[in-house]
């Protein structure tokens, strides 16, 4: 019997011993730190990673001390024209003094609750001092991104003093206006758009027409510029031509009449023509008298019974009208077709 006691109460010791070291082992991951307390307060911190000891009646807490994100959802804010914006953003965060942490926010959850009215707050504080037309500018740097950095410094400062928290950055995901009034805004938005539009257009087209005007001006003025060289350059053509015609002229007077009356047959006359003149008539002369001898080709009768050469007049024929025009002799007139002499 004793010895079945004795058996049992070994066995109680050893589970007791046990339990004993199984509460005594304190193993702290990488990303984490380790409070020990006794009875609820805070005794011990463990910041490094391993395995760690404490008494059995100890208690421990371990602490994430990654970087958190929180989202929180979209609030309605007013800027300082008093415009309504839904704004959602989120926040970036860490534990980063452990023991008051422990003492104020105590839980992750809590301390994500307690940042996003914080941060609510001051939000709220730095778009109520801007107004919409400053938020949603075009530039660099980005208003937006001035406010956010201000922000973060304020709500860092705060939360480091208050609960232990690094906030390492706060940041806008979306700004806009809250569902029930978007068509209307969206509506006015168009609206302006449109009348820019339109200003900008007739703009354009008051530039469009004093270029064109400009362009109509420098067009007229390259036309009569160049129709007064045009004009400059053809009297200097007509005189040239006038002089070399006249040099032409005076080097063989018959020859360039001969040239003259033959131009003006061509002209005159052709298959169709029915020509009724004198005979006499000038216009005819060439026809019925032939060429006329030059005066250098005329023959010298006294020189030519001594044996000196004589010029010999050349016959030529004597051309005649067209198929449908009668042959106009030197001795009759020329008659017209089916008319009487």
């Amino acid at each position: 019997m004793r010895r079945r006691t004795f058996r049992i109460t070994l066995t109680l010791l050893a589970a007791f011993a046990a339990i004993a070291l199984a509460r005594s082992i304190v193993i702290v991951d990488q990303g984490q730190s380790a409070y020990v307390t006794a009875f609820g307060r805070p005794v011990r911190l463990v910041d490094q990673p391993g395995l760690h000891f404490k008494w059995p009646h100890q208690g421990v807490r371990a602490f994430d001390r990654r970087l958190q994100l929180d989202t929180p959802p979209a609030r309605e804010l007013l800027t300082r024209d008093k415009k309504n914006l839904e704004v959602a953003w989120y926040a970036s965060w860490r534990i980063a003094d452990v023991e008051r942490f422990l003492r104020t926010a105590r839980t992750i959850p809590d301390a994500s609750a307690r940042l996003e009215d914080m941060a609510a707050s001051v939000l709220a504080a730095e778009l109520g001092g801007r107004e919409l037309g400053q938020l949603v500018a075009v530039g660099e740097p980005s208003p937006l991104d001035a406010m956010m950095e201000a922000l973060t410094a304020r709500v860092a400062e705060q939360a480091a003093s208050e609960y232990g928290l690094e906030v390492v950055a706060i940041r806008l995901r979306r700004l806009n206006y809250p569902q029930d009034v978007r068509p209307a805004v969206f509506e006015q938005i168009r609206s302006e758009r449109q009348r820019v539009a339109a200003a900008t257009r007739a703009e354009g087209e008051s530039q469009a027409r004093t270029i064109r005007s400009a362009a109509d001006r420098e067009r007229a003025a390259v036309i009569a510029r160049a129709e007064s060289e045009a004009a400059r350059l053809i009297g200097q053509g007509e005189a040239e031509a006038t002089r070399i015609l006249n040099d032409a002229q005076a080097a063989d007077p018959a020859f360039y009449q001969f040239l003259k009356t033959l131009e003006t047959y061509r002209a005159a006359l052709d298959t169709r023509t029915t020509l009724v003149l004198s005979a006499d008539s000038p216009f005819l002369r060439l026809l019925t008298r032939g060429v006329p001898e030059p005066p250098t080709a005329r023959p010298d009768r006294d020189r030519d019974r001594e044996g000196s050469p004589v010029a010999a007049s050349v016959p030529v024929d004597r051309p005649t009208l067209g198929a449908d025009s009668r042959s106009v002799g030197s001795d009759s007139p020329a008659r017209p077709k089916g008319g009487r002499p």
